[in-house]
C-alpha cells in the first residue's frame, strides 16, 4: 500500500473522509449542485432541482458511490428524499459508474426520452463549454447542500508542517491567481460561445499551482 502526505484533487469535504484524512483550511473552493441536460424543448421547463423531482419525464441520475449520491441519501428534506426513492428503484441506470458516463447518458437522450445528470457545479459546466454545445446546465439551487473542495493532509502530520500549508493556501487565494488561471484555462478557452460563466476558480485547472505554492513555503 502506498502512502501520501497531500491529496491534492477536487476532494469534496465529506464526515465519512474526514475520519481518514486532514482537510485543510480553507477550502479552495465552494460549490452548489448542477443538473447537466441535453437542449431540447423538455429540459427547457426545469430551472432548479425542485423542478426536476417534482416531474416523472427526465429521467435523472448521479454518480455512484460519490459524495452527490450520498448527500440524497442523507437528506430527508425537500424532493431529495423523493428523488433518492426515485434513483434506487432503478439502479442500474440511476448510478453512473463516472462523470464521462453522465455525459454520455445526456448525449445520448433525446427530447423523447430525457436524461438528466446531477452533480458537482464545475465538473459538469466544463462538459457543457465543448463542443459540439448540445448541452446546457442548469444550478440546482440546492440549498441544504454545500460543497466544498479541500486539499487534504495524513492524519497526525505535525502541526507545524499543517499550519504553513493552511498559510499558503490562504495566500494563494487571497493573491487573486486562482481567479487567473480560472480565466485563462475555462473562461478563454471554452469551446462555446453561449456557455455559462463563473468567478470562482475550478478545481480542476488549479491544483498544480496551488500544490507548487504549498512547497514552495514548507521547503519540501
Amino acid at each position: 500500500m502506498q502512502v501520501a502526505d497531500v491529496a491534492a484533487a477536487p476532494l469534496t469535504h465529506t464526515i465519512s473522509r474526514a475520519q481518514a484524512v486532514t482537510f485543510l483550511q480553507p477550502p479552495f473552493m465552494t460549490f452548489d449542485l448542477t443538473i447537466l441536460m441535453k437542449k431540447g424543448d423538455r429540459t427547457s421547463a426545469i430551472r432548479n432541482i425542485r423542478d426536476l423531482g417534482s416531474q416523472q419525464t427526465i429521467k435523472y441520475g448521479v454518480v455512484e458511490g460519490g459524495s452527490t449520491k450520498n448527500f440524497f441519501r442523507v437528506t430527508q428534506t425537500g424532493v431529495f428524499p423523493r428523488m433518492y426513492s426515485t434513483m434506487q428503484a432503478s439502479r442500474s441506470t440511476s448510478y453512473l459508474q463516472g462523470t464521462e458516463e453522465g455525459v454520455r447518458r445526456v448525449r445520448q437522450s433525446t427530447d423523447r426520452h430525457p436524461f438528466a445528470f446531477i452533480g458537482e457545479k464545475y465538473m459538469l459546466e466544463y462538459q457543457a463549454r465543448q463542443a459540439p454545445c448540445d448541452l446546457t446546465t442548469v444550478s440546482a439551487h440546492a440549498h441544504e447542500y454545500s460543497g466544498k473542495y479541500h486539499l487534504a493532509v495524513k492524519k497526525g502530520l505535525d502541526a507545524t508542517t499543517k499550519r504553513k500549508l493552511e498559510e499558503a493556501l490562504e495566500n494563494v487565494k487571497n493573491s487573486g491567481r486562482l481567479d487567473a488561471l480560472y480565466k485563462k484555462w475555462w473562461v478563454e478557452r471554452v469551446q462555446c460561445s453561449r456557455a455559462p460563466s463563473s468567478a470562482v476558480t475550478s478545481g480542476l485547472a488549479v491544483l498544480v499551482p496551488i500544490v507548487v505554492a504549498l512547497f514552495r513555503v514548507t521547503g519540501e
